[in-house]
């Protein structure tokens, strides 16, 4: 019975995600942004945002995975089904408190709603960050196929979350009108460099494998999105943001590399059936 609740919550807020992030509307496009509105300069670039596609996709593509026969009696399911659940829960519950929050500058704007998200943005990484530590756990028990379908999927997720709950802060803290000029800029320097020590300890954390590669992408393409975006008004978030990518993909080579090839590519590990 327990098993059929957990099965049957993934794939119900899976489904919930994709219809409830239609309530964001414009909500993340930042040229829908009134000009009266102070500059987020944490904020990516708005097409950095199509990453939530991504997401969602492959939030389905687990959870139908985790729902076929063969997988109901998985350990690994067991252990991350509830978390991410939790998080689909959550992300649904974000979209639509986003959406109901409306833009900054505009007469619908609703700051008490934009500081609510943090509040829930704080779970959704807590819960990811748990399934993350499992599947540091059981990394010699995950297959080729749960790489592709579980791990690199919750990942990319996670990763995004990384980089979104400071932005998410930066978005509140300008929604009570903290701005943090003159020195805005630098200040969104400084979480730049915090972002990037984060990240970094993440990277050493994790067992090295194609969910690596995975989070140290999403934390490129986020911090290249801030770059494109601050790109004709701040030079050091440009040169900050390049020093960050550069840090982030060289640790990752370098963590991955440190690792022991036969083990990484063991057959009866990453190729085994489900």
């Amino acid at each position: 019975m327990r098993n059929r609740v957990r099965i049957f919550s993934v794939l119900l807020f899976a489904v919930l995600d994709i219809v409830s992030s239609f309530a964001l509307g414009n909500r993340l496009d930042q040229d829908q942004t009134p000009s009266s509105a102070p500059i987020a300069y944490f904020l990516p670039f708005s097409l950095t945002f199509a990453i939530w596609g991504i997401i969602f996709s492959s939030a389905l593509v687990y959870a139908v995975y985790q729902a076929l026969p063969a997988q109901h009696d998985r350990v690994l399911h067991k252990r991350i089904g509830g978390w991410i659940a939790l998080n689909a829960a959550l992300t649904a519950l974000w979209n639509v408190t986003a959406g109901q929050a409306g833009n900054q500058g505009t007469t619908d704007f609703r700051p008490v709603l934009v500081v609510l998200t943090v509040v829930i943005l704080a779970g959704m990484l807590f819960s990811l960050t748990r399934v993350f530590i499992i599947f540091r756990e059981m990394d010699a028990e995950i297959t080729r196929r749960d790489r592709w379908l579980v791990q690199i999927p919750v990942t990319i997720f996670f990763a995004w979350l990384n980089v979104a709950a400071i932005a998410n802060t930066t978005a509140a803290l300008l929604a009570l009108n903290f701005t943090g000029e003159p020195n805005g800029a630098l200040w969104a320097v400084a979480m730049l460099i915090v972002a990037t020590v984060l990240a970094t300890l993440m990277i050493l954390y994790s067992r090295p494998n194609a969910g690596t590669i995975a989070y140290s992408s999403v934390i490129v393409w986020a911090v290249i999105g801030i770059l494109i975006n601050n790109s004709s008004r701040s030079m050091p978030i440009v040169i900050t943001s390049i020093l960050s990518s550069i840090i982030v993909i060289v640790v990752t080579i370098y963590h991955m590399r440190r690792s022991d090839p036969e083990q990484r590519l063991q057959p009866h590990v990453l190729g085994r059936a489900s």
